[in-house]
C-alpha cells in the first residue's frame, strides 16, 4: 500500500513538472499552443492579477510623473518603503532611450527636443496592476520603452486557495506581463523575460495602456 501511494505521488509530481515546463515553453502538456503564450488574449474576468502579500511594505508613492524628452534617455522608478519609512526596494522601472518617443496619442510625430509628461499609477495598492499615461503614446519599435516589474513582494498563494503548494509554484512559471489597451477590452500577454534571482519580469513596450503581472 505504501509503495502504491509513493508511486502515485511520484507520478503526480512528474505530471506537475511536465505541465509547468510545457506552459513555460508556450505549449500545453499535449503539445498544443498554450493560451498563455505571447499574443494570447484573456477577458478581464478570466485574468488573475497577482496580489501583493499582506506583509508587503507600503509604497513610497503610488503615482509619479516625469517629463520625457525626445533625444534624451530617462528612467523613472517606483519603490516600497523600508522599515524606517525611507526608500526601500525597487518595485517598478520604466526606461526610455534617447529616440524611444515616436508619436502622441493623436498620432502626431514627436520631434527632437519635444517633451511628453508621463505618469505611472498603481491602480490598486493590493494588486500588481499599473496604468501608464498618456494612453496611446507610441514608441519606436527600434528603441522601445523598457518596463521592469518586481514580484518579490507578491503573495505566494498565487491561486488564492488558502494554501502555498506545488500549484502556486507551477503558476509562478507562467506569470507574465499582460496589457489592456482600453478598459473593458481583453488583456494581451506580452513577450517578457523573467529574471529569476530578482523575481522580476521585463518587457519592451511600443505603447502605453494598462499593465499587470498576471496569469
Amino acid at each position: 500500500m505504501h509503495v502504491v501511494e509513493a508511486l502515485t505521488r511520484a507520478r503526480s509530481r512528474a505530471s506537475l513538472v511536465a505541465i509547468a515546463l510545457a506552459l513555460a515553453l508556450g505549449c500545453t502538456s499535449d503539445g498544443t499552443p498554450s493560451p498563455d503564450s505571447p499574443g494570447s488574449e484573456k477577458p478581464p474576468a478570466e485574468l488573475v492579477v497577482a496580489r501583493l502579500a499582506a506583509t508587503a511594505p507600503p509604497l513610497e508613492e503610488s503615482t509619479v510623473s516625469f517629463w520625457a524628452i525626445r533625444g534624451q534617455g530617462v528612467e523613472q522608478k517606483l519603490y516600497f518603503l523600508d522599515a524606517e519609512g525611507g526608500r526601500g526596494e525597487e518595485y517598478l522601472s520604466l526606461k526610455l532611450e534617447d529616440e524611444s518617443l515616436l508619436s502622441r496619442p493623436d498620432g502626431s510625430a514627436i520631434a527632437e527636443g519635444d517633451s511628453v509628461l508621463i505618469t505611472i499609477t498603481v491602480e490598486d495598492p493590493a494588486l500588481l496592476l499599473f496604468e501608464l499615461q498618456p494612453t496611446g503614446l507610441k514608441f519606436s519599435t527600434a528603441k522601445p520603452a523598457e518596463l521592469k516589474i518586481r514580484y518579490a513582494q507578491a503573495d505566494d498563494d498565487l491561486n488564492e486557495d488558502g494554501e502555498v503548494d506545488e500549484q502556486d509554484d507551477q503558476i509562478e512559471t507562467i506569470l507574465g506581463i499582460w496589457r489592456q489597451e482600453q478598459p473593458g477590452q481583453p488583456f494581451v500577454r506580452l513577450g517578457s523575460v523573467k529574471v529569476e534571482e530578482q523575481q522580476e519580469l521585463e518587457a519592451m513596450l511600443t505603447g502605453f495602456s494598462r499593465y499587470a503581472i498576471a496569469y
